[in-house]
């Protein structure tokens, strides 16, 4: 049915507005949406950069913990030299032995060693000042992780510090040998 139709009088039927967009207010319309979409699509590298950054310092600290766990879990059978396994390597001391450095590199964001095609996104150290001693005096050392996208971080010794690193997390720690 016509609208002109329902009137009687064709006159009032000419004198309803038209209903609809005009072309003008489509263009402008689109033009600000395609405006707030390429403001969107512009902070999508940042946003995924921060998501990385994130799940990198989330595997750190999560590496770090376990790095610190498993030393506190260390385990002997003669009460005097201890065991501990992080990232598939078993390290140890000695109940008031002298300190020792181990260092891990190639690791992934799971803190396990990087098998060949994978991407190494960690490295660890673990510096043990003192040991236990047998009078239950407690070990004291220093673990860190280190991040970075780009290469394996390594550890400068004369600085004690890590290079090629995007970041890094230290903790100390204290621990007994039981």
């Amino acid at each position: 049915m016509r609208i002109s139709g329902i009137f009687k009088d064709r006159s009032l039927a000419a004198r309803l507005p038209s209903a609809g967009f005009s072309l003008i207010e489509v263009s402008l319309a689109l033009g600000i949406v395609a405006f707030a979409l390429l403001a969107v699509v512009g902070l999508l590298p940042t946003g995924l950069k921060a998501v990385k950054n994130a799940n990198e310092q989330a595997g750190a600290a999560n590496a770090l913990q376990a790095m610190v766990d498993s030393l506190r879990k260390a385990s002997s059978t003669n009460a005097t030299d201890y065991k501990w396994i992080f990232a598939n390597k078993t390290n140890s001391f000695s109940v008031g032995g002298s300190g020792s450095t181990n260092t891990w590199t190639n690791l992934n964001l799971d803190a396990n060693v990087v098998a060949s095609g994978e991407v190494a996104r960690l490295a660890a150290r673990l510096e043990i000042f003192e040991t236990p001693g047998a009078n239950h005096t407690p070990g004291r050392a220093v673990a860190s992780v280190a991040w970075s996208a780009v290469s394996s971080p390594g550890w400068d010794t004369n600085n004690n510090r890590w290079t090629n690193a995007d970041g890094s997390m230290t903790t100390g720690v204290q621990f007994l040998a039981r």
